[in-house]
């Protein structure tokens, strides 16, 4: 990775601190910076997540016990710590009436008026966030425990981590096809008996920042199918609940 070299102006006493590091760990002062500065983004979780709520149809304004199913999302991502939520609503106009710029806790932002496509809509949250970043499905009510979940993804260093949950009847999605932690693509709607897993898509993403470049399709799913020819997909098996509004 290439290096660049900064200027930072610092309190003595915090210097003396690094300085005193460093000696210990017989490093110089930069290289301590750098480690101190690693560990930091390292042990970050999840700050921002972006929700794909844009479908002419609406679906995550329908009622599941009550209330809307966005309602359930934001919800959960409140729970898990995250602080802000990006919203992909396009010309539901009615998500912003409706949920203002504050729920559960979380900071909500808009971005309507989305270009055709899933991808080109995500594309949209460029220069929005920082580092990696949580994506949903607005109409999928599931529970992923989202640091576990990233946890993983930095394990395998892909460019995007999909969780997957596994079905009894796999027929009407597209099912996963795994080597280790790797999906090397999906298989549309298999016959039975020809399925290579029950594993589909449960609508939980993690992103790293590299995913900007690679948003040239219309629709995130040929993302993933990109990504997956390139080794860059890793799949997150899930077990808790979901359900999907599709």
């Amino acid at each position: 990775m290439a290096k660049k070299r900064v200027s930072l102006t610092l309190e003595e006493e915090m210097v003396e601190k690094i300085d005193a590091e460093a000696e210990e760990r017989e490093l110089n002062r930069s290289q301590t910076v750098e480690e101190i500065a690693e560990k930091y983004f390292g042990e970050r979780g999840i700050d921002t997540a972006v929700v794909f709520c844009g479908d002419p149809e609406a679906k995550s304004l329908e009622l599941h016990n009550g209330k809307p199913v966005l309602s359930h999302i934001l919800d959960h991502l409140a729970e898990e710590g995250i602080n802000r939520a990006i919203l992909l609503s396009g010309k539901n106009k009615e998500i912003e009436e409706s949920f203002g710029s504050e729920y559960s806790g979380l900071a909500l932002e808009y971005i309507e008026d989305e270009p055709e496509g899933t991808a080109a809509a995500l594309k949209k949250v460029e220069g929005k966030v920082d580092g990696e970043f949580a994506a949903l499905n607005g109409h999928v009510i599931a529970d992923v425990d989202m640091d576990e979940m990233l946890r993983f993804h930095r394990e395998e260093s892909s460019v995007a981590t999909i969780a997957l949950t596994s079905v009894e009847d796999p027929s009407s999605y597209g099912v996963a096809r795994l080597k280790g932690r790797k999906v090397l693509g999906f298989v549309e709607k298999p016959e039975d008996g020809e399925e290579p897993s029950r594993l589909i898509n449960a609508g939980t993403y993690i992103f790293g920042s590299e995913i900007f470049s690679m948003l040239e399709e219309e629709s995130i799913e040929t993302v993933f199918k990109n990504l997956a020819d390139q080794k860059q997909l890793s799949g997150y098996i899930y077990g808790g609940k979901w359900r999907n509004w599709d």
